[in-house]
């Protein structure tokens, strides 16, 4: 019963939270998004003012009134300087490089003054909501950023969860704070398995596999010169220098080149099948060399380079799955 209440509750928070504070990249603290509350130690110091002035009241002892109104005067005062400072900065969540699976992704929070003659003091907290992970930066102030690391244990598109922010600076007598959802998601890739190369050379989305597997030019070696040689594989160098002329020859480094597969890996459980094509598109990818990934009904186009295994790795990630929430437990 309690925990259908909680989760319904919850359920109602986030709704709630979703109208007042939208999902943005980037936050100026304001009246309509921040919290506050007197923190515990603020609540024993308000009970230690009501106890002077019913001290001072039945004792009809000025001094204790007097020290009862200047306690109050200093509470009433850092209620409003603590949440003046808590809204005078600006927060941003800086893009989130994805990760394979049992790997820490690093979370980085920017902090922006709004105004350099009123910077933000004191130190600041940061935690995802629903998990355990947290982290106090007590000199937020001069560092400008929060940095938090994200452990990841399988692979997947995961949402964030909003990530609360607090302070109570300067006498920790309030709190203010504020849920905030920077809108951006984590990806994890499969875990690589180190396996032999396996490339499928038949190209059925063309139906010819006849074409030649093309290579890399690379230098051999110097040769006299001959009449009718290209002038453009002269060593001109060489020749500049005084000696004979003489023709630079090539050799073409023929590279493997095909399709990476799943259905080559059918025997094997989806996820080490992952695993597996995961390696070999790095491996594949140091090697320069050029190919394509098939997933069932996923085809990525034969290429190389940098973009092209992001685009590889990222489809193995999302393979049969959907977005779901990240969870550190």
């Amino acid at each position: 019963m309690l925990a259908r209440l909680s989760a319904r509750f919850n359920q109602y928070h986030e709704r709630w939270l979703r109208k007042r504070i939208p999902a943005s990249n980037r936050y100026t603290l304001h009246l309509k998004n921040v919290f506050i509350f007197p923190t515990r130690f603020g609540f024993g110091y308000l009970l230690t003012c009501i106890s002077l002035f019913l001290l001072g009241t039945n004792y009809q002892n000025n001094l204790m009134l007097l020290l009862c109104q200047f306690l109050l005067a200093v509470f009433l005062l850092h209620l409003f300087i603590s949440y003046r400072n808590f809204t005078a900065t600006t927060l941003s969540l800086k893009p989130i490089a994805p990760v394979t699976a049992g790997e820490h992704a690093l979370l980085t929070v920017q902090l922006e003054d709004k105004h350099p003659q009123q910077p933000f003091y004191g130190g600041l907290h940061m935690q995802l909501r629903g998990t355990s992970l947290s982290l106090l930066n007590r000199r937020a102030d001069q560092e400008k950023q929060l940095k938090l690391l994200l452990p990841t244990r399988v692979r997947g598109i995961f949402n964030l969860p909003r990530i609360t922010f607090s302070s109570t600076y300067p006498l920790g007598l309030f709190r203010c704070w504020t849920h905030l959802d920077f809108e951006q998601q984590l990806i994890v890739y499969p875990a690589p398995v180190p396996s032999s190369l396996r490339l499928d050379s038949a190209d059925t989305t063309q139906g010819d596999t006849s074409g030649p597997n093309l290579g890399i030019d690379e230098f051999d070696s110097l040769r006299h010169f001959r009449p009718g040689d290209p002038m453009n594989r002269v060593a001109w160098k060489q020749a500049a220098k005084g000696g004979d002329l003489a023709t630079k020859t090539f050799t073409q480094s023929r590279q493997e080149s095909g399709w990476l597969s799943l259905a080559m890996y059918q025997d094997e459980p989806l996820e080490k099948a992952l695993g597996l094509l995961s390696y070999q598109v790095n491996r594949l990818i140091g090697q320069q060399q050029t190919f394509g990934l098939r997933l069932g009904d996923q085809i990525v186009e034969p290429g190389s380079g940098e973009q092209h295994k992001l685009q590889c790795l990222g489809q193995l990630a999302q393979y049969r799955t959907t977005d779901q929430p990240y969870a550190a437990d």
